[in-house]
């Protein structure tokens, strides 16, 4: 492990240095950068020269969003178009002062090209805080005239967002000159866990819970080094020990804690979950009678996340729920009602936001809707959710994941075809059933990557240990080595629920580590049909796994069009 670590430490001190160059650009004075802008909240304006484009279009639009590792105040944006900030090619397209809350509105001169556009933020107060988001190209943004965060969840400026793109640069030769929307969504359905970890990093860094080495010098510098000492693809994922490496070997509870945070967020979690199409406000969910099954699982981390709330779990944690409304009504403008009155929301776009009663709980649940393959259900569509929240008495973050579904619909959990003996670009192989490369969190012991293989059947899935992949789950990096054999999660047979068909769940599950030179522990697993995460519930509290891209783990972008 020793070894390992050094020539992570070695990889990152090279990839700092042939850097070094591009990042000193992130400091260009925000006074010398041209723009037409209007300020947050309409007292006052600027204006300069656009930036010039191949084809001499530009066009004006209104972005607005915020600015979040938590909301960064006064936060310094800057609309740039070709590259992120800083980074080579770049060209300012505008800048904007966000307000107390980090929320912001500019109205940007776009170019009517290909090129990608990039919001980036930088905390005054801590100016090693830098994010980057992707908000599509050119074209798209000028044809749309007017994004908002309501429409487009990356128009909040994150560590998720950031975290995507150093991905998205290291997977594709450096540069961000072909990006699209269908480009990130691949990167988010591929490289989930190693976004995730890369994510909790930077969120890390900018709650000021761990310093990175003093050669880096931004969170935007500190993602791409992880990225770039990271074997992205492997199933043995180094991504995890790169950036302990990056950030001294001294931030082992954050990084994994954090990944659980992220994952359970109303706003990080939607922009894990699926990649963005620029999109109209009209709901993507046809006006009609449907039913919800959803999963609720709270965290036990508080939403202020204090460096305190990520080492101590509050006691008041409820139990992982099961909730199923079958009388609920969606009408033409998104807005959803019950009958009952415990759910009700609206969507917008594939945007959708609940008010979920659960019990004596009410929980506030923002997430992603996507379209669940056709050859998984019958009766009618279904959208899967995938997102998080929290409970709004407590203020506990809560993982959801829900199918909004057709009242006559049901599952048909064999519909996708595994050939025996399959595998994916993760390294992850199966001598039957489904490969799916996991990275996540278990409750008291940590977080890593896992292999599995699942073997689904009309009555739900089995599951098994993949036999071609060696874990990681390294939870202690100080003192822990690599297991030896890989982590499993267990759930022999995971079979549909008795309120709700369409989430799977096994009662017995456990977490083993290194064929049991650590003791198991045990709980309850879940999934809920077209989500991208598994859940594994203790009695005290909960942890998900995030997978890549696996046909079995995946529902389409509802208003994936033609690519924007």
């Amino acid at each position: 492990m020793t070894k390992q670590r050094a020539g992570l430490r070695k990889r990152l001190a090279t990839n700092l240095a042939e850097r070094k160059t591009v990042w000193r650009l992130m400091w260009v004075p925000l006074a010398a950068m041209s723009l037409t802008i209007a300020a947050c909240g309409g007292g006052g304006s600027s204006s300069g020269t656009s930036a010039s484009t191949s084809s001499g279009v530009v066009a004006a639009a209104s972005l607005s969003g915020k600015a979040i590792d938590r909301p960064i105040a006064n936060a310094q944006i800057v609309f740039t178009a070709n590259s992120p900030q800083g980074d080579t090619g770049a060209t300012v397209i505008g800048t904007v002062t966000a307000s107390a809350d980090g929320s912001f509105t500019g109205s940007v001169s776009v170019p009517a090209t290909s090129a990608p556009i990039f919001a980036n933020a930088t905390d005054p107060n801590q100016t090693s805080l830098v994010l980057s988001s992707y908000l599509g190209t050119g074209a798209a943004i000028s044809s749309a005239g007017t994004l908002s965060a309501n429409d487009l969840p990356d128009l909040d400026i994150t560590p998720v967002t950031t975290a995507a793109l150093a991905v998205y640069a290291q997977a594709n030769g450096g540069g961000y000159s072909n990006l699209t929307h269908s480009g990130y969504r691949t990167t988010l359905r591929t490289y989930r866990g190693d976004i995730l970890v890369i994510a909790s990093a930077i969120k890390a860094v900018g709650d000021k819970l761990c310093t990175p080495s003093a050669s880096i010098t931004s969170t935007t510098n500190l993602a791409a080094a992880i990225a770039a000492a990271s074997n992205l693809t492997s199933g043995n994922s180094t991504t995890l020990a790169s950036a302990a490496a990056a950030l001294g070997g001294n931030c082992a509870a954050a990084l994994t804690t954090l990944q659980q945070a992220i994952t359970s967020d109303d706003v990080f979690g939607p922009q894990l979950s699926t990649g963005d199409v620029l999109e109209s406000g009209t709901s993507v969910v046809p006006a009609g009678a449907y039913q919800l099954q959803a999963l609720v699982a709270e965290t036990g981390l508080d939403s202020s996340l204090t460096a305190a709330n990520l080492t101590s779990s509050p006691a008041n944690v409820a139990a992982a729920s099961v909730v199923a409304d079958t009388a609920l009504t969606i009408a033409n403008d998104g807005t959803i009602t019950s009958t009952d009155g415990n759910v009700t929301g609206a969507v917008r776009g594939s945007l959708i936001k609940l008010s979920v009663k659960s019990g004596t709980a009410t929980y506030q649940l923002r997430g992603k809707l996507g379209t669940v393959p056709a050859a998984l259900v019958t009766g009618g569509s279904a959208f899967a959710v995938q997102g998080g929240g929290v409970n709004t008495g407590t203020n506990i973050l809560t993982n959801f994941s829900a199918v909004l579904a057709a009242s006559g619909a049901v599952p048909v959990w064999n519909g996708v075809a595994v050939p025996a003996g399959s595998s994916d670009d993760a390294g992850v192989t199966c001598t039957a059933g489904q490969p799916i490369r996991l990275s996540g969190f278990v409750p008291g012991l940590g977080g890593g990557v896992l292999g599995e293989c699942v073997v689904p059947t009309a009555g739900g899935w089995t599951m098994s240990s993949p036999t071609s992949v060696h874990g990681e789950f390294d939870f202690e990096f100080a003192t822990k080595e690599t297991p030896a054999a890989t982590p499993t999660l267990t759930a022999t047979t995971w079979t549909p629920t008795a309120s709700a068909a369409f989430i799977l769940s096994d009662a017995s599950a456990s977490f083993a580590l290194n064929a049991g030179a650590v003791a198991p522990v045990t709980g309850t697993g879940y999934y809920v049909m077209g989500s991208r995460s598994i859940v594994f519930a203790t009695t005290t509290a909960t942890g998900a796994f995030i997978a890549s891209e696996s046909p079995l783990m995946k529902a389409d972008d509802s208003s994936d069009s033609a690519d924007n």
